[in-house]
């Protein structure tokens, strides 16, 4: 069984050390240690802190979401229409997972880090649009929806200090910060999540020439909606920017994702240059 790298020191309740960092542990072993914390705050330094903030379900929260995104200057669209179509179907999306067995998932995303919950919405009204142009069934829409909301729903588990450093991460840290994708999967196979939304956590960060994670799957390996999510992945990350990482501006990030040669499908990406109007 594959193992992983133990992301912090846990104890048990009498000071005894269970895990030490940066041990190598089964997946299985991992998600037991978690369970003894709240993975929807986060256990750091012996202090656990408590969920603040909106109900990010509410719909004052998601409409600051999608408000935000309609004024970034990013999603400038040749037809505001496809954006509206997108909003409508993942508002559907994100309020009808309350009867859903992950909604606590979609809780926890709006309640961890701001820009992971924003991230989310951003990748999954992206993947939405391109999907719609590329003439995608209702049916998987809602299903490509939902994963994309949840693609990155695995970084529940990893420490906020790696997610949130404002420095490059260390070879160990990215190692952890990579294991979100199975870790992601983990979390969601007892909930009943529909194929494709497993499948888009869990090869997101996978390429079409192999040089992915976490599995270097190849071309014909990969679910062929998944390929759709790993483009608005990418460009989200690229012009929103991380803490460790600058903003990008879109031309320069479609010249970047096209000069990866192989890595991404050329038929989505023209889908997405042609969403967007560029300078």
């Amino acid at each position: 069984m594959k193992k992983i790298v133990c992301p912090r020191d846990y104890y048990n309740e009498q000071g005894l050390l269970l895990s030490a960092k940066g041990t190598r542990i089964t997946l299985n072993q991992f998600l037991r240690l978690q369970r003894r914390y709240d993975f929807i705050s986060e256990t750091e330094e012996n202090e656990k802190t408590q969920i603040k903030g909106q109900d990010p379900l509410s719909l004052a929260s998601y409409e600051k979401v999608k408000q935000q995104i309609r004024e970034d200057e990013r999603y400038k669209l040749t037809d505001d229409q496809v954006l509206n179509q997108a909003s409508v179907l993942l508002a559907n999306i994100v309020f009808e997972s309350k009867r859903k067995p992950w909604y606590m998932y979609v809780t926890a995303l709006g309640n961890h880090i701001d820009w992971l919950y924003t991230h989310s919405i951003d990748v999954a009204l992206l993947s939405l649009m391109m999907a719609m142009e590329s003439g995608v069934s209702q049916e998987l829409l809602w299903d490509l929806g939902v994963g994309g909301i949840l693609h990155d729903v695995g970084k529940l588990l990893i420490p906020k200090k790696i997610i949130q450093k404002r420095t490059d991460l260390s070879d160990i840290e990215k190692e952890i910060l990579q294991q979100h994708c199975e870790l992601g999967v983990e979390c969601t196979v007892d909930s009943a999540f529909p194929i494709l939304s497993q499948d888009i956590i869990a090869q997101h960060h996978e390429r079409l020439d192999g040089s992915g994670y976490p599995n270097q799957l190849q071309e014909g390996q990969i679910n062929e909606y998944v390929k759709i999510v790993m483009i608005a992945d990418a460009f989200d990350t690229i012009t929103a920017g991380r803490p460790y990482r600058k903003t990008v501006g879109v031309e320069e990030a479609l010249a970047y994702l096209e000069d990866q040669e192989g890595a991404f499908s050329r038929k989505y990406l023209e889908i997405l240059k042609n969403i967007l109007v560029r300078a």
